[in-house]
């Protein structure tokens, strides 16, 4: 005959339900560091992609599909959504299958230096994100922080990739 041991059963389930609860503890807690990177991940994609469509552009335009052309080296001016090349394509559908996303939260940026991420390039064609709005469309203050494809830590200033 077997003997039925109810205390056994309730000390086993305990220890399960102390188990999980750890468990659950220490993957709620890597869960935000998860999520930091794959924003980063999404904004170095991103920047990826915004580069290969400015490259493609400026090949067949010998322009770059922005607010103004970069005067010189020590400046950067905003991509703008409507540019055109000269057979009237449009940078935004032709060469860019839609503008990028430009709320600095998606990018896991950090809101209270700007709602807002402003996509440039440079005079040499590197294309860069930044908080910083720019003014009448052109970044001339090489202190700002920007974003580039390979580091998108916020380590970087505009005079360091121009």
């Amino acid at each position: 005959m077997i003997k039925k041991r109810r205390g056994f059963m309730t000390t086993e389930l305990m220890v399960v339900a102390v188990v999980l609860t750890i468990l659950s503890g220490i993957s709620a807690a890597a869960v935000p560091s998860f999520a930091s990177k794959a924003k980063r991940a999404a904004l170095s994609s991103t920047l990826s992609v915004v580069q290969g469509a400015t490259d493609r552009f400026f090949v067949e335009s010998n322009f770059y599909p922005s607010v103004s052309q970069p005067s010189s080296s020590v400046d950067a001016v905003e991509i703008s959504a409507v540019s055109q090349d000269p057979s009237q394509k449009k940078f935004v559908g032709t060469y860019l299958h839609s503008a990028p996303n430009g709320r600095s939260v998606d990018y896991g940026l950090n809101a209270s230096d700007g709602a807002t991420v402003y996509f440039g390039v440079t005079a040499s064609g590197r294309v860069f994100a930044t908080q910083t709005s720019p003014t009448t469309g052109k970044w001339t203050l090489g202190t700002i922080t920007v974003y580039t494809q390979e580091d998108v830590d916020g380590s970087l200033t505009l005079s360091s990739i121009w």
